[in-house]
């Protein structure tokens, strides 16, 4: 019995100590830095290549201003970037890019730019 009652206080003080998903938990977002924002660029330099080679948009990477990655149903990243347009114009944008590799055409890419409606293009791993 008092062992009994010993594992429940110390699944008890686990649960109330761990951090709850949304707050820096397991599934929250988590800012890329160092080499991982390498490999964060070369996610989106992969998608940007993928929809060039189709309908487009059509964008260069100038910077990533900033990007985080978050486990969901798959993987989102998310990325504060500076783009180049076909045109040589620079404009900061939003990209979203959810990865669901088993669908079909199932990388989602959203583009969020300024004075411009946002745009959602799908593509396959």
């Amino acid at each position: 019995m008092f062992v009994t009652k010993i594992l429940l206080l110390s699944t008890a003080c686990v649960l109330v100590g761990a951090t709850p998903q949304g707050f820096g938990g397991f599934g929250a977002p988590q800012t890329v830095e160092g080499e991982d924002l390498v490999k964060a660029q070369e996610v989106l330099q992969a998608s940007l290549t993928k929809l060039d080679d189709g309908e487009g948009p059509h964008y260069r990477i100038s910077r990533i201003l900033s990007a985080s990655t978050q486990v969901v149903a798959g993987n989102k990243d998310v990325y504060s970037v500076e783009l180049i347009d076909n045109f040589g114009a620079t404009k900061v944008c939003n990209v979203d890019i959810w990865s669901r590799s088993w669908l079909p055409n199932g990388i989602q890419v959203t583009f969020d730019c300024p004075n411009e409606p946002k745009l959602v293009k799908f593509h396959s791993a």
